[in-house]
């Protein structure tokens, strides 16, 4: 009896010490884990430092998942497009990503939301790819899919990034390995989105931030404290490199009639179709700011004083007769300029100002000499 109350002992304190070892392995695996998570976050803050592009950021998101998920090989991650109001592929890890991008999918058609049963706000396991695959994706998807590299998948880990109580993206962690997941992944994982979530919603509002610094709310305009920044990077340039660039000082011809006669909401409008009106008529390279009420500024790089000219011209011309329809009403969306180059007029900001805001309003009083009517047919209402 003695002997059978040791053996029992025994067992007993080996079972405790086995399962002693597992939960201190479970433990250093949950810490190398959150060490890891840190890692990335360090990493991925660092790009949201250096306004790199959003894939670059991703990818060093997926590329940390993948190292510190066990078995995990591939993986990819679809983020959520506003305009389209579907989800795509923006970076992966052992795919063919320009076969990914070709499929794209609303929140409905992912593995996420098919295989959790309604509780798509929470990591799962998907056990059944290729099945998945065939079952729900349409054939030209599914062919997009295999030619990706999609064939070899045993299992997916599949994890909403949530901000705001909206999915703004999902990270597929795939294995090649028949039961790679069990239930400790699926909360590493869930602690994992959960702190880039947090990073990604920073980063947003240091965007918003950055946003409503740099840009006029109502126009889409540079505001003029960041144009003058940009002036400021501009003259460094003509210096260094002996380039010339052209500051044009625009004005709205009837702003103040418009707001009298219809109100300061389709003034509103016709100051954003300005706005709108030049961006789609300048270089890429080329700024646009606005600096007051009705006054614009817009800044032509590396092009002389004839071509500006010339430039100017040709939009003035294309747009003359520009109208914007406010309330069974054709109002004229009409501009005068005024041009002064660097450094052929000055290498000065302010000098440059005054001299264009000079010549834009002897452009201005012509202008209103040759079309009288145009007031006319604004105060008709």
């Amino acid at each position: 009896r003695l002997s059978k109350h040791y053996d029992e002992t025994f067992k007993k304190a080996l079972i405790e010490q086995a399962e002693n070892e597992m939960q201190l392995k479970e433990l250093e695996r949950v810490n190398i884990f959150k060490n890891h998570v840190l890692d990335t976050l360090l990493k991925v803050n660092n790009l949201f430092m250096n306004l790199n592009d959003s894939d670059d950021y991703y990818h060093v998101i997926l590329s940390s998942a993948i190292d510190v998920i066990e078995n995990a090989s591939k993986g990819s991650i679809l983020v959520f497009n506003s305009e389209s109001n579907k989800y795509e592929f923006v970076t992966c890890v052992g795919y063919t990503l320009s076969e990914l991008q070709k499929v794209t999918m609303t929140l409905e058609e992912t593995f996420l939301y098919i295989n959790a049963n309604g509780d798509f706000r929470k990591p799962l396991i998907i056990n059944n790819i290729r099945e998945f695959d065939s079952k729900f994706l349409d054939k030209d998807s599914n062919a997009n899919i295999e030619n990706a590299g999609g064939l070899d998948i045993e299992e997916a880990l599949s994890a909403p990034i949530i901000i705001d109580d909206q999915i703004i993206a999902i990270m597929n962690i795939d294995s090649e390995i028949k039961n790679a997941y069990d239930e400790t992944d699926v909360q590493l994982i869930q602690y994992f989105a959960s702190q880039i979530a947090i990073a990604l919603k920073n980063k947003y509002l240091v965007d918003e931030t950055v946003n409503m610094s740099r840009f006029d709310r109502l126009t889409g305009a540079y505001s003029r404290n960041y144009f003058e920044k940009v002036i400021a990077t501009q003259n460094e340039s003509t210096l260094t490199n002996m380039t010339s660039y052209a500051l044009v000082l625009c004005d709205l011809n009837y702003l103040k009639i418009i707001n009298d006669s219809y109100g300061h909401v389709a003034g509103d409008a016709i100051l954003r179709e300005f706005s709108r009106m030049i961006q789609m008529n300048i270089r890429d390279t080329d700024v646009i700011s606005r600096i007051g009420g009705d006054e614009f500024v817009i800044l032509l790089k590396n092009i002389t004083a004839e071509k500006a000219e010339e430039k100017m011209d040709a939009i003035f011309e294309k747009t003359r007769n520009h109208t914007l329809q406010y309330q069974g009403h054709e109002l004229p969306v009409s501009f005068s300029y005024g041009i002064a180059v660097s450094p052929d007029d000055s290498m000065v900001y302010e000098i440059l100002t005054k001299i264009a805001d000079i010549r834009m309003y002897k452009f201005k009083e012509q202008f209103k000499k040759d079309n009288p009517q145009v007031i006319l047919s604004i105060n008709t209402f």
